[in-house]
């Protein structure tokens, strides 16, 4: 049990001193449309004659026949829509820590969820945490655990913290970089975007912090879902929001 005890703490500590993160993205319920067709399978297994109650076992054929069979299922159709597979939800972000360690503590920990409750009552994590602005070919942005829709944000800290020279100082001269959003010099706090272009810009004003290096089709996807025009002010098509998040 000793060895045990210890093994574990190892790997936490490994955990916390990891430079990566990762965020899995669910756009549009996708998660609870694969869940809403699992639970059909396994509940009408009889009463259609499918060869098994997982819907990973199923074959191909038997596999496409589900759709059509849900739709006209009277105590089914009406639930909501379904999906037959999940499609890639994962992000990895390798984080700057030697030069923002600052931003990064805040980050991980907000990946985390281990501090618990903020200030303002909410819990300082970005699980279930949407991207309310999606602006196609300059960002997505998220992070606003307070009101999920850009007015808000919490840090770690309790309070705004100030931007770190280096972070300033690197250049957003590709897409997947990973960026703090803020309101003005000094003011980080929960909120961080991803670029889908290079956007120099930025440099100067927003501390660089990480950048993806998994998940390029998963921002392509996200990306998909930008508002389509300048009044609504990179309001997504669909919601689009961290349905899990933690540490490599």
């Amino acid at each position: 049990l000793t060895l045990a005890l210890a093994d574990s703490s190892t790997m936490d500590k490994k955990t916390k001193n990891s430079n990566r993160a990762f965020l899995d993205i669910d756009i549009n319920g996708n998660r609870a449309a694969y869940a809403r067709a699992c639970d059909f399978v396994e509940a009408t297994d009889l009463r259609h004659g499918w060869s098994s109650k997982d819907i990973t076992k199923l074959g191909g054929s038997e596999l496409a026949r589900v759709e059509e069979a849900y739709e006209c299922d009277f105590d089914w159709k009406d639930k909501g829509r379904i999906i037959l597979s999940l499609p890639k939800e994962r992000i990895v972000i390798e984080l700057e820590e030697k030069d923002c360690p600052v931003a990064v503590k805040n980050f991980k920990a907000l990946c985390t969820g281990e501090k618990g409750m903020g200030k303002n009552k909410k819990k300082l994590h970005y699980k279930g945490c949407r991207f309310h602005r999606i602006v196609g070919g300059f960002i997505c942005q998220g992070g606003d655990i307070i009101m999920q829709n850009g007015s808000g944000g919490e840090s770690i800290y309790g309070k705004k913290f100030k931007d770190e020279r280096k972070g300033l100082k690197k250049k957003y001269d590709a897409r997947g970089l990973v960026g703090m959003c803020n309101t003005g010099k000094n003011s980080n706090s929960s909120q961080f975007f991803f670029t889908f272009s290079p956007q120099n810009k930025l440099t100067g004003k927003h501390v660089l912090f990480g950048r993806i290096v998994e998940g390029d089709e998963v921002l392509e996807m996200i990306e998909k879902q930008a508002a389509t025009t300048l009044k609504e002010d990179g309001k997504p098509k669909v919601e689009v929001l961290i349905a899990d998040c933690g540490l490599l």
